[in-house]
């Protein structure tokens, strides 16, 4: 399977990883190991490391969230055919509508 990542993925992980180094540069980096092991284990097993996107009424079968374990974030990744594609660290309380576009046709890598 391909594994693609959204342009805008890596900035995302420093940006809210620079939220926490004010704080502590021990808690910037628990929170970066997080996303890694979030995204390694989405790697080896896409379909079924994260829960099913819902969206009001309908669930989107191709889109999949992995909640972090300590941090209130998660990860929205698309299983397509042959692609995994990693398009967005997300903070929990966001909607996760706004970010779809994300996996539009012309943001893909």
């Amino acid at each position: 399977m391909r594994v693609v990542f959204h342009p805008e993925f890596s900035r995302d992980i420093r940006k809210f990883e620079a939220c926490y180094s004010p704080i502590s540069e021990k808690l910037a980096a628990r929170f970066r190991q997080e996303v890694d092991d979030a995204v390694a284990s989405i790697r080896i097993s896409p379909r079924s490391a994260g829960h099913l996107l819902n969206c009001e009424s309908s669930l989107i079968r191709e889109l999949r969230r992995k909640n972090l374990r300590a941090f209130p974030f998660f990860v929205l990744y698309g299983v397509m055919a042959d692609q995994l594609i990693f398009g967005s660290i997300i903070p929990s309380r966001s909607d996760p509508l706004m970010w779809l576009a994300r996996f539009s046709g012309k943001k893909r890598v």
